[in-house]
C-alpha cells in the first residue's frame, strides 16, 4: 500500500472516532409513539460517577446507546434524547423503565428544566403515576421540542456498600409511549395478572385467617406451641404480602417502604425458620423425649433469628445487592443443608404419628417451591395456560399455606392426643380416689364395729352390777324382772351387732327396755317419759345402733344416781326441727355436769364414762361415711333452784321428712 492510501485510512479512522465521541441524540416525534419505542440506537449514553449531576454530564462526551452494553452499579448512566411534539395539541408521553432502582428524568426546554424520579427504590408517595413505580409522564406543549436527560442508577444508602459488586446493574432498556399505548399496556398487564392476583389474594386471605385463629387460640390458652405456630404463620403472611403487586392497595402501601420490601424477604425466611424449629420442638415434645437434640435445635433457631435481624439491618442500611446475592446463595446452601438434616433426623429418631404431618408439610412446601421456580424460569408451562388459570397457583406462598394447614391439622391431632391422655389420667385418678374412699369407708366400718364391740362389754358390765346388787339385797322379784328385760335387750343388741344402721323404732324399743331396767334399779323414785312427734316415720329414719342409750345411761349414772331428790325424772323427746332435721333431747333433773365432775374428782373409785367417749367416736365416723349428719350439744340447766343436764342432738337427714 502506498503512503497516500495509508494517510487516507488514518484520516477516516480519526474522523469516525471523533464522530463516535461527538455522538448526537436523535429527535423522536410524538407521532412515532403509536407503539412503545425503545431508545436503543436513538439516544446517546454517558457513563458518569454516581454523584455527578446533570450540568456535569452535559459537558462529557457521549456515545450511541447500543444493546449488549455491560453496566455496573458503581456508576450512573445518562441517556440523552430529544422529544418533539409535532401535534397542534398538548401531549403526554410516558417514560418506562422496568426494575431499575432510581430513574431520574430531566426535561430541558428553552424556558426551564423539569425533573421527576421513579423506580423500585422510590417511595409510593413520590411515584409520578398512581399505577406503579415503572412509569413517568412527560407533558409537552403543542409543537414543543425539549431535550430529555435520563439518569439510571442504584439508590443511595445510609452506609456505603460492603462489597464492590457491580450489582444491581442498571438496565438501559428505556421505552417511550404515548398516552394510548400507556393505557393499553397498563390494561394488558392487569388483565394478564388478574388470575395470579386473584389466587394470591385467596392465599393471603387464608394465611391471615390462620394468623387470626392462632392469635385467638394463644390469647385463650397461652401455650408455647400456639406462640411459635403463630410466629411461623406471621412469617408466611409477611412473605406473601411483600410479593403483592404494587398497583394493588396493599402493594401500594408496602411501596412506601421500598428498601424493606426489596431486602426483607430472605430475613423473613430465616426468622420463620427459627419459629419453625421452636414449633417442631413443641409439637413433637422434643424437650422430653430428646432433650439434647432439642437444645441444639433451639440454638439453631436463635442463630437463625439473630442472623435474620443482622442481615436485614445490613441490607437496609447499605442497599448492597452484592451482599444480598452472596447471602442468597449462602442462605440456600446452609438453610437447605440444615433443614434436610433436621427432617432426616426427625423421620428416623421420632417415632410419632405427628412426624408424618411434619414430613407431609415439608414435602408440599418443597414440591410447590420447585414447581414455582421452574415455572418462573420458563422451564415448565412456558406460554401455556391451564384451565381456570390454575398455573398461576404455582407460587411459593401456596406451598407455605399448604404446609401451615398440615401443621394446623398436626396441632389438632396433638391436642386430641393430649386430651386423651388427660382423660385417661383423670379416669385413673378417679378410680384411685374411689378405691381409696372405699378402703377408708371399709376401714371406718370396721372401726365402728370395733367400737360397738367395746360398748357391748361396757353395757354388760353395768347390767351385771345391777343384777348383783338385787341378788345381794335379796330382792329376787326385781332381780328376776330385771334379768328378763336384760335378756330381751341383750337379744336385741346381738341382732343389731352386725348392722351399720337400725330403724328409729328399733332404737326406741331398745331404749325402753334399758329404761325399764334402770327403773327397776331405782324403784319408784325414778320416772321417765319418751315423747315422739307423730310426723316422724320411725321405720324410715335410720340411726347408728345404740345411739341414744349411752346418753341416757350417762344421765342416770352421773346425774340422777348422785341426786338426793325424791323425784328423779328423765325425759326423752323426738322432735321435728324442719323438713330435713330431727332433734333428739335427753333431759334429766340430776345434779348437773359440774357437780358430777366435782364428785368424781373427790371419789377414789371414780368411773370413767367409756360409753360416752365411744359414742362420740362413733358419731364422728358416721358423719364421715354417711350423707346424714349428727351433731351433739350438752347444756347445763340451772336456775330457779333447778339443776340438770340437757343433751340436744340434731340429726340432719339426706332425704326430706315430708311425704309426697
Amino acid at each position: 500500500m502506498n503512503r497516500p492510501g495509508i494517510f487516507r485510512s488514518l484520516l477516516c479512522g480519526l474522523l469516525l472516532a471523533g464522530y463516535a465521541a461527538m455522538a448526537l441524540p436523535d429527535t423522536i416525534r410524538v407521532q412515532e409513539l403509536a407503539r412503545p419505542l425503545s431508545l436503543y440506537n436513538r439516544a446517546t449514553l454517558t457513563p458518569a460517577p454516581l454523584n455527578a449531576d446533570w450540568l456535569f454530564v452535559r459537558t462529557q462526551p457521549a456515545q450511541p446507546l447500543r444493546t449488549g452494553l455491560l453496566t455496573t452499579g458503581q456508576q450512573a448512566y445518562w441517556l440523552h434524547v430529544c422529544l418533539q411534539n409535532d401535534s397542534p395539541t398538548a401531549q403526554t408521553v410516558y417514560l418506562s423503565s422496568a426494575n431499575n432502582q432510581v430513574v431520574s428524568a430531566f426535561v430541558e426546554t428553552s424556558a426551564r428544566v423539569d425533573s421527576l424520579r421513579f423506580g423500585t427504590m422510590i417511595p409510593a408517595a413520590d411515584w409520578p403515576t398512581p399505577e406503579n413505580e415503572h412509569y413517568a409522564p412527560l407533558r409537552l406543549a403543542p409543537r414543543q421540542t425539549c431535550s430529555l436527560w435520563i439518569q439510571i442508577a442504584r439508590a443511595r444508602s445510609v452506609l456505603d456498600p460492603i462489597t464492590a459488586s457491580p450489582l444491581p446493574r442498571p438496565r438501559l432498556g428505556v421505552l417511550l409511549l404515548n398516552e394510548q399505548s400507556y393505557r393499553q399496556t397498563i390494561l394488558y398487564e392487569r388483565q394478564q395478572n388478574a388470575p395470579e392476583l386473584l389466587y394470591r389474594s385467596w392465599i393471603q386471605g387464608a394465611l391471615l385467617f390462620f394468623l387470626l385463629l392462632v392469635v385467638l387460640l394463644y390469647s385463650y390458652d397461652r401455650q408455647r406451641l400456639y406462640l411459635f405456630y403463630g410466629l411461623y404463620v406471621l412469617a408466611g403472611c409477611l412473605y406473601s404480602l411483600l410479593k403483592t403487586r404494587s398497583y394493588t392497595p396493599l402493594g401500594h402501601w408496602f411501596g412506601q417502604f421500598p428498601l424493606v420490601k426489596a431486602h426483607l424477604l430472605d430475613p423473613i425466611v430465616w426468622a420463620g425458620w427459627g419459629a419453625y424449629l421452636y414449633f417442631l420442638i413443641e409439637l413433637l415434645d422434643l424437650n422430653r423425649i430428646h432433650p439434647v437434640v432439642s437444645s441444639r435445635m433451639r440454638w439453631c433457631a436463635r442463630v437463625a433469628v439473630v442472623y435474620s435481624t443482622l442481615y436485614a439491618g445490613l441490607l437496609i442500611l447499605t442497599n448492597d445487592e452484592g451482599l444480598q446475592q452472596l447471602g442468597y446463595w449462602f442462605n440456600r446452601g446452609v438453610f437447605i443443608g440444615a433443614h434436610v438434616w433436621i427432617l432426616g433426623w426427625v423421620a428416623r429418631a421420632v417415632p410419632s404419628i405427628l412426624t408424618r404431618y411434619v414430613l407431609i408439610g415439608n414435602a408440599l412446601l418443597t414440591g410447590i417451591g420447585i414447581l414455582a421456580s421452574l415455572r418462573a424460569g420458563g422451564i415448565i408451562l412456558r406460554d401455556t395456560t391451564m384451565p381456570g388459570y390454575v398455573d398461576n397457583l404455582l407460587m411459593l406462598p401456596l406451598g407455605i399455606l399448604l404446609e401451615i394447614i398440615v401443621f394446623g391439622i398436626a396441632m389438632a391431632h396433638r391436642i386430641r392426643l393430649i386430651d386423651r391422655e388427660r382423660q385417661a389420667s383423670q379416669t385413673a385418678y378417679i378410680e384411685e380416689i374411689e378405691q381409696r374412699t372405699a378402703y377408708e369407708k371399709r376401714l371406718a366400718e370396721v372401726e365402728m364395729l370395733a367400737l360397738r364391740s367395746q360398748m357391748n362389754p361396757h353395757f354388760l358390765f353395768n347390767s351385771l352390777n345391777t343384777i348383783e346388787y338385787f341378788v345381794l339385797k335379796g330382792d329376787e322379784e326385781k332381780a328376776s324382772r330385771y334379768l328378763s328385760n336384760f335378756s330381751r335387750l341383750l337379744r336385741l343388741i346381738l341382732n343389731h351387732s352386725n348392722e351399720d344402721t337400725v330403724r328409729l323404732s328399733e332404737e326406741l324399743t331398745g331404749l325402753r327396755l334399758y329404761l325399764e331396767l334402770e327403773a327397776t334399779r331405782f324403784g319408784d323414785e325414778f320416772q321417765y317419759s319418751i315423747e315422739t312427734n307423730t310426723a316422724i316415720d320411725q321405720d324410715e329414719v335410720l340411726l347408728p345402733p345404740l345411739l341414744l342409750q349411752p346418753f341416757v345411761e350417762n344421765a342416770i349414772w352421773h346425774g340422777l344416781r348422785q341426786s338426793k331428790r325424791p323425784d328423779k325424772r328423765l325425759w326423752v323427746r323426738l322432735l321435728v326441727q324442719d323438713a330435713q332435721t330431727l332433734r333428739f333431747e335427753i333431759e334429766d333433773n340430776g345434779i348437773g355436769r359440774q357437780r358430777a365432775a366435782d364428785l368424781k374428782s373427790r371419789s377414789a373409785s371414780a368411773r370413767k364414762s367409756y360409753g360416752m367417749a365411744i359414742t362420740q367416736q362413733r358419731i364422728e365416723l358416721f358423719n364421715r361415711n354417711y350423707p346424714s349428719q349428727l351433731d351433739v350439744q350438752l347444756l347445763d340447766l340451772e336456775g330457779n333452784e333447778q339443776t340438770g343436764t340437757l343433751v340436744r342432738m340434731t340429726y340432719r337427714l339426706a332425704l326430706s321428712l315430708q311425704k309426697p
